[in-house]
């Protein structure tokens, strides 16, 4: 028996999946990364892998996550901003998270985190 696959009149279809933008910016002392787009299981690597990259080459005094453009936040993204965080810590750094978007807001606070992050 074969089984024979038809192609859909319309043709395949292309799915692209959203994108994680990160923006690095300077503020007197602070590092700024802004974030745009999905911290998810397929973006948080290329996140937190950022901040490795600016911890190690001289941490910033401050580092703020501008988090306002995050449009998807699951737990991954927890996981990894809770890594940033210790991370962050590590390096003698402080941690702020600005502006973060509604559905961050809505997860932190689902897994009782909302009130652990310093926020502006």
């Amino acid at each position: 028996m074969s089984v024979h696959h038809a192609e859909h009149p319309a043709g395949p279809e292309i799915t692209r999946l959203p994108t994680l933008s990160l923006a690095l910016a300077r503020e007197g002392p602070a590092a700024v990364v802004r974030v745009g787009g999905p911290l998810d299981l397929a973006t948080v690597d290329r996140f937190v892998g950022l901040v490795d990259r600016l911890v190690a080459g001289g941490p910033p005094a401050v580092l703020v996550l501008d988090l306002s453009g995050v449009t998807f936040f699951c737990a991954a993204g927890v996981n990894a901003l809770l890594a940033v965080r210790r991370r962050v810590a590590s390096a003698g750094s402080a941690l702020v998270v600005r502006e973060p978007s509604r559905i961050t807001v809505k997860v932190l606070d689902i897994v009782g985190l909302k009130d652990e992050f310093t926020t502006e």
